[in-house]
């Protein structure tokens, strides 16, 4: 299944650039539910796309890395490639909307990247294939194999670290995440375990991708949780995600920024997209039927992936209080 995609090439690839992630303990909504976070947003560069931006530059040819890279990005990709390239001496051009929280639009700035401002997401993608047709080379935030290959070493370590773990609950946006860490989980951990993947009701793009089995261009995003907003899923995403993924969860902003004050409170610097998937476990959403005879004795083994801590200054302050 997919086998194009090698998680064990990428892990040598990253190892000793970025961060294997710890697996912490966390107070758990339901007594039958013991819960642990895999803290991506204590990786480098605060979220988890560095393996993926890494494992692409890290593979770039030199007439390809004389030429540069570009992509677009609400923020954490975009900071991710900006020190990737950096590191590798590539030139990175960011192309990301205006709206976007500024402290990641001076993340970029501060690493060396090119940053340009587009009105809107869809603007943003025009600006990006412009600059592709001259010559830089997309790396793409989500729909691509070496971006999906890095993004599941999330997933290889989840499987290496906690063995016995029976649920994982990841945040979707495009799909890099999830399909890169459910992959590597079906591989290493087969059709038991359950994996689901949650994103915002005001931008349901995997969810829809599944439904119709391809990309689905989203009418409108009215969800304010950024990270988890794209105008559609990827293709590879969906593709794997259809072959891998139990089902997904829809949630409400609030519940987001919910489950993002009670991560800040037990003293994680997280943004609300990397609440997503502890959102879900808070909000009862899964399915009741895995809880049926579980027991603080004999609790279900959960894993929330926490896939970011780039919070916006001032709304981290104003959760904190």
């Amino acid at each position: 299944m997919f086998k194009n995609i090698d998680f064990e090439a990428a892990a040598a690839r990253i190892d000793g650039v970025v961060k294997r992630t710890p697996i912490i303990s966390v107070d758990s909504p339901d007594p039958r539910i013991d819960l642990r976070c895999k803290l991506e947003n204590r990786q480098e560069t605060g979220s988890f796309k560095c393996r993926g931006a890494w494992n692409q530059i890290s593979q770039l040819t030199a007439e390809e890395a004389r030429a540069g890279v570009v992509t677009t990005s609400s923020g954490n990709h975009g900071r991710a490639l900006s020190w990737a390239a950096r590191r590798a001496g590539v030139h990175a051009t960011i192309v990301m909307s205006a709206e976007s929280y500024p402290n990641k639009i001076a993340a970029c700035r501060e690493l060396g990247a090119e940053v340009v401002l587009s009105d809107d997401l869809a603007q943003a993608e025009a600006i990006c294939a412009e600059h592709v047709r001259a010559g830089r080379v997309l790396i793409h935030p989500y729909d691509a194999a070496r971006t999906v290959e890095g993004a599941g070493t999330v997933g290889r370590e989840i499987a290496l670290d906690w063995p016995d773990v029976e649920v994982v609950v990841v945040p979707v946006g495009g799909g890099g995440l999830i399909s890169g860490t459910s992959l590597a989980l079906r591989r290493a951990r087969g059709p038991a375990l359950k994996i689901f993947g949650a994103e915002p009701i005001g931008a349901p793009s995997m969810t829809r991708g599944l439904e119709a089995g391809e990309p689905v261009l989203l009418p409108g995003i009215t969800t304010q949780v950024q990270g988890l907003c794209p105008l559609d899923s990827g293709k590879v995403n969906i593709s794997i995600c259809m072959e891998t993924v139990s089902g997904m969860f829809q949630l409400e902003d609030d519940h987001v920024i919910a489950s993002q004050r009670m991560l800040v409170a037990a003293g994680e610097v997280v943004e609300p997209a990397g609440a997503a998937g502890h959102a879900a476990v808070a909000q009862g959403m899964l399915p009741t039927a895995l809880l049926d005879g579980r027991s603080g004795d004999d609790p279900l083994r959960v894993i929330v992936v926490v896939s970011g801590g780039n919070p916006e200054p001032d709304q981290l302050a104003a959760i904190r209080g």
